[in-house]
């Protein structure tokens, strides 16, 4: 058995060590949350970056995804030329493929459609942005 006073001396120790190791445990602890964060906003460019490419490679420079993380899944926000069906289903094929790889759930996916304030300009040869294999796909 403890004497009263050495309990005492133990707890003292036991809340000054705790006192002590605190700064550090919390600084630990937002350092860890930092780096997920700094993962995540990479995971987020890395997609990004994907799907432009993607995009760009199909159908030329003619719109530019934004990418977010959601809790759920994804969200994919393209600015589309409405009037131009054929472009907006290419574009919504392209972005599946772009996450099917990784996301088997077809819930966590979220692609929002908005409206483009100005349509591409045409340039002498057709619609500029649209590569080879973008305007292939259109005729299809």
């Amino acid at each position: 058995m403890l004497m009263p006073g050495k309990v005492e001396a133990v707890m003292l120790t036991l809340v000054a060590v705790l006192i002590a190791i605190a700064p550090f445990a919390v600084v630990g602890l937002l350092l860890v949350r930092t780096a997920q964060r700094e993962n995540l906003r990479q995971d987020v460019r890395a997609r990004q970056i994907a799907l432009t490419d993607a995009v760009h490679a199909r159908l030329g420079a003619v719109v530019a995804p934004v990418v977010r993380r959601l809790r759920r899944g994804w969200q994919v926000r393209i600015a589309v030329p409405l009037e131009c069906a054929a472009m907006t289903q290419a574009l919504l094929a392209i972005a599946r493929e772009a996450f099917a790889p990784r996301d088997r759930d077809p819930r966590s996916l979220e692609i929002v459609l908005t409206r483009q304030p100005y349509p591409p300009q045409q340039s002498r040869r057709g619609t500029a942005g649209w590569g080879r294999e973008g305007s292939e796909a259109l005729r299809a």
